[in-house]
């Protein structure tokens, strides 16, 4: 039986009688999220967490988590409360953002009827039905990313653009913090898994070519990690999602010195011992290695390194004149820093997050772009000057038949194909591109030098009318301390 009691305000209610205990928590951790210190906010939680929770989360990752929320405005509610036995859950807004989430509390059975797990994830926003000029809508986009910026909670770069023309694009945040170096529209991002795009895309390239088909066996080129692995793996599960086998952020990944991180061997070494996880062509997820395969078969097919392949197949083309696959220990002129903010009980400490990736990205990710290059990308994707018009529709049309429902090959499709494109973040940087359908010629393409792209993301998509949601993730978020917004 499911009850849904009426609350004006967190804290207040139509009948205070009438109130659970869960309700009475999920009040007092909103309170708590909304009037917190950094010092406060662990004294907090130990009285209103049990102590199996509390052992979930790292004391800054708690700390972190409340105070993200608090940045961006607190909880305030945006639907009735909904109650079950020792249950209680509601849609709140951060007004800062107006990012829409859902909150739920367990709390134990018993008297003190503390919180035994906190769900917390992203709701849709509401549809807008905008009657604005195209030119207008990309204005208000930047505006609002603006004020986003105004707040640091944001640092990178927006374009919005729609029928091949650019009708805003804006920079915002420091490219480097050591010397206050802002952020322009020439700065180089880490475009983070973006580039497995790319990559996708150059393998396609070679398969209209004659050169490959999306039936080759991996073992064609070489056996990894076993002969018998590799005979079941085919091009089209490495490009979709579905060969099984894993990615390289490992125990080894992290106990390897980053400039030893540098070459394609490098980041297959650094998962050679893995074995896949289901049948190639029957699952979906997500694998950082398949396109580190990849990158290793265009370097066998074409007879060039992955590097010099993708500057002559995809860059060039393209226009995408600035993009580099950058050495992180060489001097890299218009290249922007990673930082990450954690907050502590003593206040915020901002890293810089170079030592989280490897020197050099790869086909998986992290090579770097302006964000004009990116548009270009987008534009000779779709028009026919890296690929055909019948390999696009192939390449962003999902693979039910693999496994892989919202994945084509080298791009995540949104549901309904309202949308195509790429997101892709690790510490330190984050970066989206969407490509749109319904409606039609839309292209966004965003770049962060931290983990703050989500939210610009989600926004411009209800702005450009996107009225087709992703599915809501309100269980996704499991019963953890709480994970901070993106």
């Amino acid at each position: 039986m499911i009850n849904r009691v009426g609350l004006m305000t967190f804290g207040k209610s139509d009948d205070a009688a009438t109130i659970s205990p869960a309700s009475a928590r999920l009040n007092d951790f909103v309170q708590v999220g909304n009037q917190a210190e950094p010092a406060s906010v662990l004294p907090s939680l130990k009285a209103l967490f049990t102590p199996e929770n509390l052992e979930r989360e790292t004391p800054n990752t708690r700390v972190s988590s409340i105070m993200n929320w608090q940045q961006r405005g607190g909880f305030e509610l945006a639907s009735d409360l909904t109650e079950r036995k020792n249950y209680a859950e509601a849609l709140v807004v951060l007004p800062v953002t107006t990012e829409y989430w859902r909150l739920g509390i367990e709390v134990e059975p018993e008297a003190l009827h503390r919180i035994a797990t906190l769900l917390l994830g992203r709701a849709p926003l509401p549809v807008v039905q905008s009657t604005q000029s195209d030119k207008d809508i990309a204005r208000d986009f930047v505006d609002y990313v603006g004020a986003l910026a105004e707040k640091e909670l944001f640092s990178g770069a927006v374009l919005i653009g729609r029928h091949d023309e650019i009708l805003e694009t804006a920079a915002f945040g420091q490219a480097n913090r050591d010397f206050a170096i802002a952020t322009t529209q020439e700065t180089r991002f880490n475009v983070a898994s973006l580039t497995k795009t790319w990559t996708a895309t150059a393998i396609c390239k070679l398969i209209e070519a004659g050169q490959l088909t999306f039936d080759t066996p991996l073992s064609d080129f070489m056996d990894y990690p076993t002969r018998e692995v590799a005979q079941g793996i085919r091009i089209k599960h490495l490009l979709s999602h579905t060969s099984g086998l894993g990615g390289y952020f490992n125990e080894a990944f992290y106990a390897t010195p980053r400039d030893k991180v540098r070459h394609l061997d490098d980041f297959l070494a650094l998962a050679q011992d893995d074995m896949p996880k289901f049948e190639a062509g029957t699952k979906w997820d997500y694998c950082n290695i398949g396109m580190i395969l990849l990158g290793k078969i265009i370097e066998q097919v074409s007879g060039r390194t992955y590097y010099d392949h993708m500057r002559n197949a995809i860059f060039v083309p393209a226009g995408m004149s600035d993009t580099e696959f950058i050495d992180l220990d060489r001097v890299n002129p218009n290249v922007a820093m990673g930082y990450h903010r954690r907050w502590t009980p003593d206040g915020p400490v901002i890293t810089n997050t170079l030592l989280e990736w490897a020197v050099r990205g790869a086909p998986a990710g992290c090579a770097f772009a302006p964000i004009t290059d990116v548009w270009r990308f987008a534009n000779a994707f779709r028009c026919g000057k890296l690929v055909s018009e019948q390999m696009f529709e192939r390449m962003t049309t999902p693979k039910p038949e693999l496994g892989s429902p919202d994945y084509g090959y080298g791009t995540a499709i949104h549901p309904e194909r309202a949308l195509i494109g790429h997101s892709g973040g690790l510490i330190g940087a984050s970066a989206n591109i969407d490509m749109t359908f319904a409606p039609d010629g839309w292209v966004v393409v965003i770049l962060a030098n931290d983990l703050s792209m989500r939210t610009p993301v989600l926004k411009a998509r209800q702005m450009i009318g996107v009225t087709i949601h992703e599915a809501e993730d309100a269980r996704a978020y499991l019963p953890r301390g709480g994970m901070p917004p993106r």
